[in-house]
């Protein structure tokens, strides 16, 4: 009579140390777990609506697509500090200055944001100026891309609050009907990075 043979475990030590080894590392690896331990031991305070005050510094998380490059319009009259809607308050677009240059990633321009932890409206001025937006920009040109198979990202954006502005038209899409506002805070982009701030 033969004597049966003892059953091999289908994962040895050695073979379970290393595949614990391997997880271990794509989970130390992955950036998504990375920014995520990040945001919950080092939050970085954000500055709620309320507390938005004219003349007064910022930091704002935004969420965008590069799309909204192009897309995303207000429309009103007033300036501040040199800061405009692209469409004057009649619907037709802002007069450029003579001379003024065609393709300077419209510095001075008002677009409404989203903000991305408390969903409340920003209009800010200069994002996609900003060095890492507007090589985003280059690198995922709108044109070149279907809306909706853009990959949403945060921007975050340090701002100084330049004024507000009442009964303000937005439009969130080109050709998209006008969206009527009562007030909306306006800042004015000073830096924006795509990673998140620490400390």
């Amino acid at each position: 009579m033969v004597a049966p043979q003892p059953s091999l475990p289908l994962i040895g030590g050695r073979y379970a140390l290393a595949l614990a080894f391997l997880v271990g590392i794509a989970l130390v690896a992955s950036q998504s777990m990375n920014l995520w331990l990040d945001r919950h031991l080092h939050p970085t305070p954000i500055k709620s609506a309320e507390t938005w005050a004219i003349g007064q510094e910022a930091q704002l998380e935004l969420t965008l697509i590069t799309a909204d490059a192009r897309r995303l319009n207000c429309a009103h009259d007033q300036l501040l500090e040199g800061q405009h809607c692209g469409f004057s308050a009649n619907k037709h677009a802002w007069p450029r200055a003579p001379g003024e240059l065609a393709d300077d990633n419209d510095y001075d321009v008002i677009q409404p944001y989203r903000t991305a932890d408390t969903n409340a409206l920003v209009l800010v001025s200069g994002i996609w100026a900003q060095p890492e937006l507007a090589l985003r920009l280059h690198r995922e040109p709108p044109a070149y891309y279907d809306v909706k198979k853009q990959a949403r990202f945060v921007a975050y954006c340090k701002v100084r609050f330049v004024g507000e502005l009442s009964n303000i038209s937005l439009r969130w899409d080109t050709g998209a009907k006008w969206q009527e506002e009562p007030k909306a805070m306006v800042a004015q982009a000073l830096s924006c990075t795509l990673e998140p701030p620490t400390g």
